[in-house]
């Protein structure tokens, strides 16, 4: 029966949207731009500090917690980590040293990189051995990460460079992120604004939010919808489980939005060379100096004289195109 009790558990605190214990650890500064923040009154359980000589690499890798890394300048990458029980509440010094021989802990730097290690050496179901390890990491502005957590968030701030992030349990957020990211997630939503760079984000179990952003940005989502606003360069938007909303500035060389399970509506510039490929249960956008084959649930062809090509396409849904001056 405490088996049973302890995964009904388990399975609740990592869905997607659930404000688990997890979410307990809240931060200090820029944190609040964030819709999850880490950190409230409980102080770390250690702090470590390097520092840099050039531009360095920041590797995190914990299973069951958080992690949250905000650009603050200067050349000193500073580890908090905070600990607490799975079984919620909060564990004695005595208590967490104990549990802590079940865990391989690293927090070091080799070279130019800080490596967290915090990795489970074997599941137990004794819950009073099982650790809700996080961390918050300040960090140079100029700075790459590889980001890695099976149970918690990932927030990630004020930083420029290429950043890797992957969470099995929870959500992604990235704000003022200038550089490459490749984001992933199995069990939340991702919300990246003021961002500019090559962005590849992908989730399975939640909505996609992208703000403000400049690049080549692809993002794919099979549990949810997708949410472009004030975006710009070449966008491909993919969904199979929700509808697609596009607010875009300008597009570059292609916008691609599909989805199996939703509508489309979207707006881009007017004014501009176009090759339409529009496909929906109906399709509704205004046509001026077309070229091509209208009907009720296509549209093929090219606005003034074509060019960039956009691809608009639902089998479970309608699309709504509009052109903005």
């Amino acid at each position: 029966m405490n088996k049973i009790i302890f995964l009904v558990f388990a399975l609740i605190s990592f869905t997607p949207g659930f404000k688990s214990y997890s979410n307990y650890i809240y931060s200090k500064a820029s944190i609040a731009s964030f819709q999850e923040s880490p950190i409230g009154e409980e102080k770390p359980y250690l702090t470590k500090e390097f520092t840099l000589d050039k531009v360095g690499n920041l590797k995190i890798k914990t299973s069951g917690g958080s992690i949250h890394v905000f650009g603050k300048g200067g050349n000193v990458v500073t580890v908090e980590m905070y600990i607490r029980s799975l079984t919620g509440g909060k564990k004695s010094a005595s208590g967490i040293e104990k549990a802590l021989k079940n865990y391989e802990l690293k927090i070091l730097k080799e070279d130019n990189t800080v490596s967290v290690i915090a990795e489970s050496k074997g599941w137990t179901w004794k819950a009073k051995n099982n650790l809700n390890i996080s961390f918050i990491v300040y960090v140079p502005y100029e700075i790459s990460s590889d980001l890695y957590t099976s149970g918690g968030s990932i927030n990630i701030s004020d930083v420029k460079g290429f950043q890797k992030v992957y969470t099995s349990g929870g959500s992604i957020n990235c704000k003022a992120v200038d550089g490459n990211v490749k984001a992933s997630t199995s069990g939340g939503s991702i919300h990246i604004e003021n961002y500019e760079g090559e962005l590849d984000a992908s989730t399975s179990g939640g909505s996609i939010i992208l703000k403000n952003a400049n690049g080549n940005l692809k993002v794919h989502t099979s549990g949810g919808g997708i949410s472009l606003n004030d975006v710009s360069g070449d966008i491909i938007g993919t969904t199979s489980g929700g509808g697609i909303t596009a607010n875009i500035n300008r597009v570059e060389n292609s916008l691609t939005l599909i989805t199996s399970g939703g509508s489309i509506i979207a707006s881009i510039p007017s004014g501009q060379g176009v090759d339409l490929d529009l496909h929906g249960n109906k399709v509704y956008t205004q046509l001026l100096n077309f070229n091509g084959k209208s009907e009720r649930d296509k549209i093929v062809g090219s606005i003034n004289g074509g060019g960039i090509p956009i691809k608009l396409s639902t089998t479970g849904g309608y699309i709504n195109l509009t052109f903005k001056n």
